[in-house]
C-alpha cells in the first residue's frame, strides 16, 4: 500500500485536511496500459461489428477509467471547526459538491484497520461526533488511508481546536511606558 500525501492546516479556528493519492510508478503504468488495452478492445470490437463484446468492453473501460482517475489525480478535502464539518472529494475532471455536517459536542477521530504488515502501518480514519441525544455517529470517513502518526497528528489538531485558548506565557506581556 503506498503512502498518501497529507497536508494539515490549523488557523485556530478551522482544521483543514488534504489527502492526495499516490501511486507508485510500476502501479500507474500498469492502470494506464489496462485503460488503453480496454480501448483497444473496444474499438476493435466495433470494427469488427461485434456489439455484445464492445458493449462489455466500454462498460469495462468505463468502470476502470473512474477507479484508474481515483487512484492517480484522487484526492479528499475536509475542513473542520467548532460547529461544522465541510468535505468535498475530486479526481482530476470529476468533483463532488460540498456537503456539510453538523458537529455535537466535540468530533473524535477513531483509526481503525491497519493495512500491510510492513512499516509504516497505514490506517482508515473515521470521524465521529455525538448527535442530540448522545449517541455516536460518523461524520465522514476517509477513503485514503493515512499513517498511524498522522491519524494521531490529525487527532492533535482537533484537540487543539476544542482547547480553551487560556496560557500563561510570561515572556510575551505587554509592557507600558508612560
Amino acid at each position: 500500500m503506498s503512502q498518501n500525501d497529507l497536508t494539515l492546516d490549523y488557523d485556530g479556528n478551522n482544521v483543514c485536511i488534504t489527502i492526495k493519492s499516490r501511486v507508485s510508478f510500476p502501479h500507474r503504468i500498469f492502470l494506464i496500459c489496462c485503460n488503453l488495452v480496454f480501448l483497444a478492445m473496444g474499438v476493435l470490437a466495433i470494427i469488427f461489428r461485434m456489439p455484445a463484446v464492445a458493449l462489455a468492453a466500454i462498460l469495462l473501460l468505463a468502470f476502470y477509467l473512474r477507479y484508474s482517475l481515483w487512484k492517480l489525480y484522487g484526492r479528499e478535502r475536509l475542513t473542520i471547526n467548532k460547529r461544522l464539518v465541510t468535505y468535498s472529494n475530486s479526481c482530476l475532471f470529476f468533483k463532488t459538491h460540498l456537503q456539510t455536517r453538523q458537529v455535537g459536542k466535540k468530533i473524535t477521530v477513531i483509526p481503525y484497520e491497519l493495512h500491510g504488515q510492513r512499516k509504516p502501518k497505514m490506517v482508515n480514519v473515521i470521524f465521529e461526533t455525538c448527535n442530540i441525544n448522545n449517541v455516536p455517529e460518523n461524520v465522514y470517513e476517509f477513503s485514503l488511508p493515512v499513517q498511524v502518526d498522522q491519524a494521531e497528528m490529525i487527532s492533535y489538531m482537533l484537540s487543539l481546536l476544542y482547547l480553551n485558548k487560556v496560557s500563561f506565557d510570561f515572556n510575551k506581556t505587554k509592557i507600558c511606558l508612560n
